[in-house]
C-alpha cells in the first residue's frame, strides 16, 4: 500500500519506485515533454516540468534550450476522484446532566518561464451524549459517539528518461505515489518531486518511503 501521511501537518511520507540503467550524468542536454500530448500547451504541465527540470539540473543535466537534446524526459501525473471514509468512535464523557441528551454539531514554486519545457505543456462530527446517573455515587456519567467523514485522494507522478534516438530503450522509469486529503496537485507536487529526487536515481528495482519535513507557518 502506497501511503502519504501528514503527522500534525509537519511530516509527509511518500513512496518512490524505480527501474533504470541510467549512466552517471555528464552534462547531457534534456527536454521534458508530457506522455499525454493533450498537455503540450498546458501551463500546469509546464509548472511541474520546471520542478522536475530544476531537480535534474542539480544532478548535472542541462536544458537543451532549443538545441538537439541528448535525452528525452517524459512526465505523466494525476489524482483520482477520492475515496470517502467514515470513522466512528465512542467513549465516556463526564459530567452530564441526568438523563441529558445533547446534539452538536505551496505554492512555493511559481515559475513563469520554464527552460526545461520543450514543444509547447469537517468534520461532520455530531456528538451524542446520553446522560446516565450513577446510583452508587454522585457522578453523572455519559457516552460520547463521534463520527468523522473525510475524502482521501491517490496522487502520482511518473517519469521516463530515454535517449533521443529512434527506437531507444528507456534508461529510467520511476514513479512516486502519495495518498492524502489534498487533491490540489499544484500544492502537493513540490513535495512529491522532492521525494522523487531524494535518492536519485536510486537502486534499480527498489522502492523506498521518503519523509519530507514541512516548513512551519
Amino acid at each position: 500500500m502506497i501511503t502519504f501521511l501528514a503527522a500534525c501537518n509537519q511530516t509527509i511520507r511518500s513512496d518512490v519506485m524505480r527501474f533504470h540503467q541510467l549512466p552517471k550524468p555528464s552534462g547531457e542536454k534534456i527536454v521534458i515533454i508530457p506522455m499525454n500530448p493533450e498537455y503540450n500547451s498546458s501551463l500546469e504541465f509546464a509548472t511541474y516540468a520546471a520542478l522536475v527540470g530544476n531537480a535534474l539540473g542539480s544532478y548535472g543535466y542541462v536544458p537543451a534550450d532549443g538545441a538537439e537534446p541528448d535525452l528525452i524526459v517524459e512526465l505523466e501525473f494525476g489524482v483520482d476522484e477520492g475515496q470517502r471514509t467514515i470513522r466512528r468512535s465512542a467513549g465516556m464523557y463526564s459530567p452530564l446532566f441526568y438523563g441529558g441528551y445533547y446534539g452538536g454539531f505551496y505554492r512555493p514554486w511559481s515559475p513563469y518561464r520554464n527552460p526545461y519545457y520543450f514543444g509547447g505543456g469537517h468534520y461532520r462530527s455530531p456528538l451524542y451524549y446520553g446522560g446516565m446517573y450513577d446510583p452508587f455515587g454522585y457522578y453523572p456519567l455519559g457516552y460520547q459517539s463521534r463520527v468523522q467523514e473525510y475524502v482521501s485522494y491517490n496522487r502520482h507522478l511518473k517519469m521516463v528518461i530515454k535517449s533521443n534516438q529512434e527506437g531507444a530503450q528507456n534508461l529510467y522509469e520511476g514513479e512516486v505515489k502519495s495518498r492524502g486529503r489534498n487533491n490540489n496537485l499544484n500544492e502537493v507536487m513540490p513535495y512529491m518531486v522532492q521525494a522523487f529526487f531524494a535518492n536519485f536515481p536510486g537502486e534499480s528495482g527498489s522502492s523506498e518511503s521518503v519523509a519530507i519535513q514541512l516548513p512551519k507557518d
